[in-house]
């Protein structure tokens, strides 16, 4: 079964045994919010909440949740509780971590630290999965959260780390449209070179799993008849594309916030290249979002050992 929108995806989860969680400094309402809906409905249980223990436990309280409920871990700073919350995970006491009021460079350091990081592909990105009610399944952006500006190298690790999700949603051949201002290839628009070699190392099973085409423009990618007015008539692509791989993290973190503001899209939010799956939401996401991220990250999660496939030899 391919899972189509988030009400899908939470009723898939909710049939199936919860994960456990650790929060990086949980002392943040709109995470606590989120984290009681997903462990209430039976989709986490026994959150891991560390950071300070006496806002968090007032915040608890306020949202009227037993304090005895969840495992709370006193941290002096930030870090520490980056580093606490990171040892749950590598002790295999937790299976995601979420980011909760702390700075994402701090949270990043620790998820990097190589003696004690969890890192295990060769970059971290991010991948930002939406529901509009004007398209009929679900659209990933990536990466519009850590990769500034990514190579050719880098937009290959993107689209490979993005496979466990895809995996886990039911979509075995997920298609990618590497988006750019036009759709020809221009030797002066280094972005259009990167999505032809990527769409032929596709073609050669350089990149594994996935059907990528590319350079496409956004109305092309999105839209069947403006890809043929254009004259672009035989992509397997355009038109119905699964993921939409950005030419760097300004366009794609404004193409995102346009789809969540003016497009009124469901969202949620997961960063690949760890050895679990991790939540960096923006400090403007809502409980709902956040929540949404947990239901990925959860389905992410238990089906993490069976996805991963062997990436694309370059």
């Amino acid at each position: 079964m391919t899972i189509k929108n988030f009400c899908q995806l939470e009723e898939i989860v909710q049939g199936r045994e919860p994960s456990r969680i650790a929060v990086v400094s949980a002392e943040d309402e709109k995470v606590l919010t989120a984290i009681k809906l997903a462990f209430r409905k039976g989709i986490i249980h026994d959150p891991i909440l560390v950071g300070d223990a006496q806002k968090i436990e007032k915040i608890l309280l306020d949202l009227k949740e037993s304090i005895t409920d969840y495992q709370i871990e006193n941290a002096p700073n930030s870090f520490a509780a980056a580093q606490i919350a990171i040892k749950f995970i590598n002790d295999g006491a937790a299976h995601i971590l979420a980011k909760g009021n702390i700075k994402t460079n701090i949270f990043l350091k620790a998820i990097l630290d190589k003696e004690h990081g969890i890192k295990v592909s060769p970059i971290l990105s991010n991948l930002t999965l939406f529901e509009l009610n004007s398209y009929h399944k679900f659209i990933g952006i990536t990466d519009i959260a850590i990769i500034p500006e990514p190579g050719l190298k880098e937009k290959i690790d993107i689209v490979n780390n993005s496979y466990p999700m895809w995996y886990a949603l039911g979509v075995v051949k997920p298609k990618v449209a590497v988006l750019a201002a036009v759709e020809v290839v221009n030797p002066n628009m280094q972005t259009t070179v990167d999505a032809a070699c990527l769409a032929k190392m596709a073609e050669r099973n350089q990149i594994e799993n996935f059907i990528i085409d590319g350079p496409l423009s956004y109305d092309v990618a999105m839209n069947t008849e403006f890809a043929r007015d254009k004259g672009i008539y035989n992509s397997r692509v355009a038109g119905d594309p699964d993921m939409l791989l950005v030419p760097g993290l300004e366009a794609g973190n404004i193409l995102g916030k346009s789809l969540k503001i003016h497009g009124k899209a469901k969202s949620g939010a997961i960063v690949f290249g760890a050895k679990v799956p991790v939540m960096i939401n923006s400090r403007s996401d809502s409980a709902e979002r956040r929540f949404y991220s947990i239901l990925l990250a959860k389905v992410i999660a238990e089906n993490k050992k069976l996805c991963f496939k062997s990436i694309g030899k370059v």
